[in-house]
């Protein structure tokens, strides 16, 4: 196979989110970190991830993937940043700072990758309700729990690809859960009860190597503010009761990432339904797009973060110590 070929990511399912911010993240760091031409499509057979002009097949792709992770400043969790950024340590985190701080920290940071962070994790333009600082909003790929802070989020799943370099193959042709792993909650999937565990444990099971290049994506998610609330790249906010949801497509053209940042905040998604576009969606055909995804944040019984991922199609209640299907 040539470099300029298709290289079929069967593991990425698009219409998990999960798999979607998966594959941006690999199409991020092939292009920005790795310097190839590469685009992203999907296939119109099973919603798969397809990579195009990047390399030959999976060993090329894992052993570049692992090349940016070993670039990494060993007490540093961002590819070519220095180990203090984002502020070390757990919650109260050192991004979410009140709005004079957090300004004083923005008008401190050395590099413009360093601001497309902050930019997708945080914004003070709309604040939470924590008394008496109010603090910055953070992105609504998070979601918080315990002590965690957005260095933690990105440390943990790290960690894990440090520790066992086979979980990033493992994320492109076939997911393998650990106990342990939180798949950060973009993956409703993780939760398990004791029937359904292999070893009879009840516990979160997570896909390691997808939590870690779904993470890789969010520097193309802006978080900014609706009104008096946060709003990040590809949610929306469906009306008053309604709560706000994830609604991102997947084209059949192969796109490179300035086109794919485009496509994710084009008018055509605006309202847009789920499932398989049908008559009436002229303005999406053209552009290539074939699928809308939705997927709301669902709580877990006796937990107060904000709850997993869950596409719509699979809407269930999560129950404390139960998975969702």
């Amino acid at each position: 196979m040539n470099a300029d070929e298709d290289l079929r990511l069967v593991a990425l399912d698009g219409r998990k989110p999960l798999g979607f911010l998966a594959a941006l993240g690999v199409l991020r760091l092939v292009t920005e970190h790795l310097g190839r031409p590469a685009r992203l499509s999907w296939s119109t057979d099973d919603c798969t991830a397809v990579l195009s002009n990047a390399f030959p097949d999976v060993d090329g792709l894992v052993q570049g993937l692992q090349d940016v992770v070993d670039s990494i400043d060993p007490d540093g969790v961002i590819p070519g940043e220095p180990s203090v950024f984002p502020p070390p340590g757990e919650a109260p985190d050192g991004l979410r700072l009140p709005r004079p701080k957090f300004r004083q920290y923005v008008d401190g940071l050395s590099s413009p990758e360093q601001d497309r962070w902050v930019a997708s994790l945080v914004t003070d333009l709309s604040l939470d309700d924590h008394k008496p600082d109010r603090r910055a909003d953070i992105t609504l790929f998070a979601a918080p729990s315990g002590k965690q802070s957005m260095r933690t989020m990105l440390e943990k799943p790290l960690a894990a690809v440090r520790k066992n370099r086979e979980v990033l193959r493992e994320a492109l042709i076939q997911w393998r859960r650990y106990p342990g792993v939180t798949g950060e909650y973009l993956d409703h999937q993780v939760l398990f009860d004791a029937a359904d565990a292999p070893d009879g444990k009840s516990s979160e099971r997570g896909v390691p190597g997808a939590t870690w290049l779904a993470l890789m994506s969010y520097p193309l998610m802006l978080t900014s503010a609706q009104g008096n609330d946060p709003i990040t790249t590809c949610w929306q906010n469906f009306g008053r009761g309604n709560g706000r949801g994830l609604v991102y497509p997947l084209w059949s053209k192969p796109l490179d990432l300035a086109a794919v940042q485009m496509l994710l905040t084009h008018p055509v998604l605006k309202r847009a339904q789920p499932g398989i576009l049908r008559s009436g969606a002229e303005p999406a055909r053209v552009l290539s797009v074939f699928w809308i995804g939705h997927a709301r944040r669902r709580q877990i019984r006796g937990r107060t973060f904000a709850g997993v991922l869950a596409p719509t199609d699979e809407l269930v209640t999560v129950p404390g110590k139960s998975r969702g299907r």
